[in-house]
């Protein structure tokens, strides 16, 4: 099945690289449109928090999260090797400025080199920065 076709048909695996401010109420919102997401943060505290139902962040419905997990909807992991199962990955990671006010990419950098290890061909990567 072609990746449109799947995106059409809602049968797309999405994928959340970082899971806070942008990350999580960008999953969360995926999984409300019936995609089935998986997140992955190097947060341990995140990733826990987040296959509780439990919300970290202010701009996430605490009953809505839990709804998501509990449907097998959402859940989060410390490791990429679940980005094997992504169709579409989206990378929500911080981009900090640096001393010279310019983005430091080292967290874009590090995700994309980890993502590279644990992505099938022919899946869509989408750089969320800011």
């Amino acid at each position: 099945m072609n990746l449109i076709k799947k995106i059409g048909d809602k049968k797309a695996v999405i994928g959340v690289v970082g899971l806070g401010y942008v990350g999580l109420p960008m999953a969360v919102t995926v999984a409300r449109k019936g995609f089935k997401v998986i997140g992955v943060d190097v947060s341990e505290h995140a990733v826990s928090s987040v296959n509780a139902g439990k919300n970290y962040i202010g701009d996430v419905d605490d009953a809505e999260l839990a709804k998501l997990v509990n449907q097998g909807m959402l859940k989060a992991s410390l490791s990429y090797d679940v980005m094997q199962e992504c169709d579409v990955v989206m990378i929500a990671v911080p981009t900090p400025l640096d001393k010279y006010q310019q983005p430091d990419s080292s967290y874009v950098q590090a995700s994309v080199n980890s993502l590279a290890e644990n992505v099938s061909p022919g899946t869509l990567v989408i750089l969320e920065s800011r």
